[in-house]
């Protein structure tokens, strides 16, 4: 996205320039303006863009079995569908997160690309509270923003960062953000707490930032 309109975003946004020098965004600004870029995109768009990440699959290898945690879309999200009924031909076992507490780790629970979902309480879908819990190998990220750098901007609830804080204290996961090109930005204020991914995907390219 070209400089000016995710300025126009964020002077929508409420993001003040004074005298030619513009004060540093807010992450509340910055999620607003890569909110509402991603809102700019119409249908045909966002169902290219889902199809492309999942034409080019994922960035790593991943062992037949591997669990692959993706997330039911809300607010405009990026489709992880069909990337994960791809992943699952390719013999992924794969999960969804349900959402236990602010504060809490998110759990989640296997499923298969034709079950049921129900409406979890936050009106998210999510697989049944029978179906089985484990932890993911790989986990699909969703996001408002991203940067170079691998930071992030989420809705302000911090579920994923404590998640997978909490979750790499026990095993070795690979966090990869599913986003639309038009949702980055120059640089995200990270804090202390916040986790950084190990890649982003987009229609347009793949981000490795491992190294």
């Amino acid at each position: 996205m070209s400089v000016q309109r995710f300025s126009s975003y964020l002077a929508k946004a409420g993001h003040l320039v004074r005298r030619g020098f513009a004060a540093t965004p807010s992450k509340a600004e910055l999620r607003i303006a890569a909110l509402a870029a991603r809102d700019a995109l119409n249908g045909e768009q966002r169902a290219t863009a889902a199809q492309a990440i999942a034409a080019r699959g994922l960035p790593i290898e991943f062992a037949r079995g591997a669990v692959v945690s993706g997330y039911s879309p809300i607010r405009g999200e990026i489709d992880p569908f069909p990337l994960l009924r791809k992943l699952a031909a390719q013999g992924a076992t794969l999960a969804l997160p349900a959402v236990m507490a602010r504060g809490k780790s998110l759990a989640f629970r296997a499923f298969s690309p034709d079950d049921r979902l129900l409406l979890g309480p936050l009106g998210i879908l999510e697989p049944s509270p029978a179906a089985a819990e484990v932890v993911p190998d790989i986990m699909l990220v969703p996001l408002a923003a991203f940067d170079r750098l691998g930071h992030r901007i989420g809705y302000g609830a911090g579920h994923y960062d404590y998640t997978l804080a909490y979750l790499r204290k026990i095993k070795a996961i690979t966090a990869i953000g599913l986003a639309f090109a038009a949702q980055e930005i120059e640089a995200v204020p990270a804090l202390a707490h916040d986790v950084a991914l190990d890649f982003v995907l987009t229609e347009t390219k793949a981000f490795d930032f491992r190294s």
